[in-house]
């Protein structure tokens, strides 16, 4: 409860959202895994794989290991580098956003120590995500083989290459610790779906490749978040079903869209405040006269999307010592129910610039009505 508590503080930014385009990328030639076996995961544990899609760490290592790469950047701050992983023939590799934020040269550094200088085809900053492009011969190039992280489980054994502390192209290994978790991005934004994993995971490793058993990419390691400020901590990647739609549009024309609603959201939704404040739902629900689920608006930037179309954040209120600014309650989307901010984001995420987005919202003491909400284009930042 202590990081629930923590957490009941902050609030999250929704204005993220992305245009994903399934499996069609047009001339971009990704490399595409099969559906796994049902129930053939296999284990990372430097052995045989109990499974008849696995593989030990080793082969593992071997068959993936010289698709990873050391990404060096100079800027006028000085040196710094990250990981990142070949993703096709015609030499595009995949790296995090935060890695070359701001370089004036980057180059990669192959298994083989070979360097090739590299070129910035696009990046972004929403989902952390950035492309680069090397002119390099094709025997230097191994691309990886993509996933599916939508069907990824708690409990899967995983690994992790990259180049931790500039010391050298590395593999750590562990397991999926959860799924669907919100991340920040670089610019404040919110990435969803984030897949959390105990695989060590340093600076140095962001951009690298989170791996299954098989040896499919299902991630791109990004960040850790710690109490303490060491290395030791939460590790998080970005999941490659957001990376595919977002390399492809970086590719295809070096930006990404993204879909803004405008809404800031307590940070927990209805259901889980009602739980902290020690009530039921019903309970809950019934003393601040709001639904007994649905996330929270705290503040609807004015002139966007959700303000225009009606919601509204609230006054601050004092609940079990915390204060919330008891706005409308999102409470169905497109006739899903909704539990919680992370429901909105997804929602957000998977609309472009221009889709509507159809909302059931209740202000506190009111009636359910039906909202229609057109999203535009976010900012370069969040407001507020």
């Amino acid at each position: 409860m202590s990081a629930v508590i923590g957490g009941l503080l902050a609030t999250i930014f929704v204005f993220v959202g992305m245009s994903l385009l399934g499996e069609d990328y047009g001339d971009v030639n990704i490399r595409q895994a099969p559906a796994p076996v049902e129930g053939s995961q296999g284990s990372l544990d430097g052995g045989a794989a109990s499974g008849a899609d696995g593989g030990s760490v080793e082969e593992v290592y071997d068959k993936d290991g010289p698709g990873v790469v050391s990404v060096d950047v100079s800027s006028g701050e000085g040196a710094g580098s990250g990981s990142g992983f070949v993703l096709d023939n015609n030499g595009h590799i995949v790296t995090n956003q935060h890695v070359v934020d701001g370089a004036d040269g980057v180059s990669v550094v192959f298994s083989g120590d070979e360097r090739v200088e590299a070129e910035v085809v696009g990046e972004d900053a929403s989902t952390d995500v950035a492309v680069l492009k090397v002119d390099a011969p094709e025997g230097l190039l191994t691309p990886l083989t993509l996933g599916d992280s939508g069907e990824v489980d708690v409990g899967e054994p995983v690994i992790a290459i990259g180049n931790p502390l500039d010391v050298g192209t590395s593999a750590t290994t562990g397991i999926v610790s959860g799924t669907g978790r919100p991340i920040k991005a670089p610019n404040d934004y919110t990435i969803d779906n984030a897949i959390q994993t105990d695989a060590a995971i340093n600076p140095g490793s962001s951009g690298g490749p989170l791996l299954d058993a098989r040896g499919t990419v299902i991630g791109v390691n990004s960040q850790i978040q710690s109490t303490t400020g060491s290395f030791q901590g939460v590790g998080f990647a970005v999941p490659i079903n957001t990376v595919k739609g977002v390399v492809e549009q970086l590719i295809t024309t070096g930006e990404v869209e993204h879909g803004y609603l405008g809404v800031q959201m307590f940070d927990i939704g209805v259901r889980e405040l009602a739980s902290y404040a020690g009530s039921s739902s019903e309970e809950f629900s019934n003393e601040y006269e709001i639904p007994g689920h649905g996330a929270i608006v705290v503040e609807a930037s004015g002139g966007g999307p959700a303000a225009e179309s009606g919601i509204s954040g609230g006054k601050e209120q004092k609940i079990a010592g915390l204060p919330v600014p008891l706005g409308d309650v999102i409470t169905r989307i497109e006739g899903t129910e909704v539990q919680g901010p992370e429901d909105v984001i997804s929602a957000v995420n998977s609309r472009k610039p221009g889709d509507s987005l159809e909302m059931t919202v209740v202000s506190p003491g009111g009636e359910p009505r039906q909202v229609q909400a057109r999203l535009g284009s976010r900012p370069d930042q969040p407001e507020g």
